[in-house]
């Protein structure tokens, strides 16, 4: 990928002319799927101030979960082959209570020939999207900053730090949760103060790989093991995400990996097997928001811009690549048609799609969170029963791994 730092050139071009500020998964993924899917017609400028740097240590990466429905488009644009040897596959997803009766192993019986869902590691998903968008002519500038953002003229035009300015036909906005183009616009958001916070680390444990991702529910938020590939040895490695409240958070990124270790181990219990090792750990709050807008005059939000939602079921990637299919389709549309990208209506379809799928992911995902957090002993005592129950209903069992997988 051509990756400029200090000068741009804004060159005359018959080409419509993409801009996306923001080089996270979702913004480099739609980078790459436009350019191949209209090379002839557009050309895609990706910005990004710094992009995360590839852990050295195994135990230190990051990792998102996939589900089928991904997998589908991943495979449709030509991706899968390049990352799948990377993915772990998920075969069962065993869902229980801390210190409370009740768990559920979920599967999909009816399709049980394919993993209900993988997870990868986001420097295998970003190294491959960087490379592939090199490939297809994604021009990528790296170390740059939006410090100016126009978009009352003809065009939105962006100012960055070394003075450069790139004019474009329509301006893609992916710069994460607490965008400041959004903001720019004038675009509000619906924000909701965390009452959780998260810690991410990788643990690898005495067992051996098993293909279970796991779910727990704790008194202050949920505590995520999802499988994750290990090259070194036959032993289980996950990605861990514990979400608790603020002061539990820092009590446990304060500990030593020992106490970590030992805290985690009862927490969780002993399902995976004895924790030996972790990684570097990492917290943020669970902050969830949600722009009121999509579309303004040549603009569009998309990923974290949009979005951002409660990781309790992984769905914060997958629905961002379900935006990226849809937001595809129409800009293959629009560079068809003699003005493109010049009618907030044509563009307001790409929100009108969404929408449905937003609410149902946003609202499900908010609506679990807040249900598991602190719950009162009436949910206390029915959300055991119900999983009891849910353990005992195949019927029951394969709608919610069906939502799992991402079918909608």
């Amino acid at each position: 990928m051509e990756t400029h730092r200090t000068h741009v050139e804004d060159a005359p071009t018959e080409k419509a002319r993409i801009v996306i500020v923001g080089g996270g998964l979702a913004g480099l993924l739609l980078g790459y799927v436009v350019a191949a899917a209209c090379r002839e017609s557009v050309s895609v400028t990706l910005i990004e101030r710094a992009l995360p740097e590839t852990p050295e240590a195994s135990l230190d990466t990051r990792a998102t979960a996939i589900s089928r429905e991904s997998k589908a488009l991943l495979e449709s644009w030509e991706l899968w082959q390049e990352v799948s040897a990377g993915a772990q596959p998920i075969e069962d997803i065993h869902v229980s209570r801390s210190a409370r009766f009740g768990s559920a192993t979920l599967r999909d019986p009816l399709q049980d020939l394919e993993p209900m869902g993988w997870v990868i590691e986001n420097s295998v998903l970003q190294q491959t999207l960087i490379s592939s968008g090199a490939v297809q002519g994604v021009t990528l500038l790296e170390g740059a900053e939006v410090v100016e953002f126009s978009a009352t003229g003809d065009r939105p035009v962006l100012t960055l730090d070394t003075g450069d300015a790139l004019a474009a036909d329509l301006v893609v906005i992916a710069d994460g949760a607490h965008s400041s183009l959004r903001s720019a616009l004038g675009i509000g958001a619906v924000h909701h103060s965390p009452s959780q916070f998260a810690i991410a680390v990788n643990c690898e444990t005495e067992a051996g790989a098993n293909g279970v991702a796991y779910e727990r529910f704790t008194p202050e938020g949920p505590l995520a093991l999802l499988p994750i590939p290990n090259t070194s040895s036959t032993r289980a490695r996950y990605n861990v995400i514990w979400c608790a409240h603020k002061e539990r958070q820092m009590e446990l990124l304060a500990l030593s990996d020992d106490d970590f270790i030992e805290a985690l181990q009862a927490e969780f219990g002993w399902r995976a097997g004895k924790i030996e090792r972790v990684g570097r750990r990492t917290g943020w709050p669970l902050g969830r928001v949600a722009a009121r807008e999509l579309v303004r005059s040549r603009c569009v939000l998309l990923g974290n811009s949009a979005h951002t939602l409660h990781p309790v079921a992984g769905q914060g990637f997958n629905l961002s690549l379900r935006d990226v299919e849809r937001l595809a389709t129409l800009i293959s549309s629009e560079v068809e048609s003699p003005t493109p990208f010049d009618s907030v209506e044509r563009l307001s379809v790409f929100a009108d799609m969404s929408r449905g799928d937003h609410e149902q992911t946003i609202g499900a995902t908010s609506l679990l969170a807040e249900m598991l957090d602190s719950p009162s002993m009436l949910i206390d005592s029915v959300a055991s029963v119900a999983l009891s129950a849910l353990d005992l209903s195949n019927g029951v069992k394969r709608g919610v791994a069906q939502f799992g997988m991402g079918k909608r």
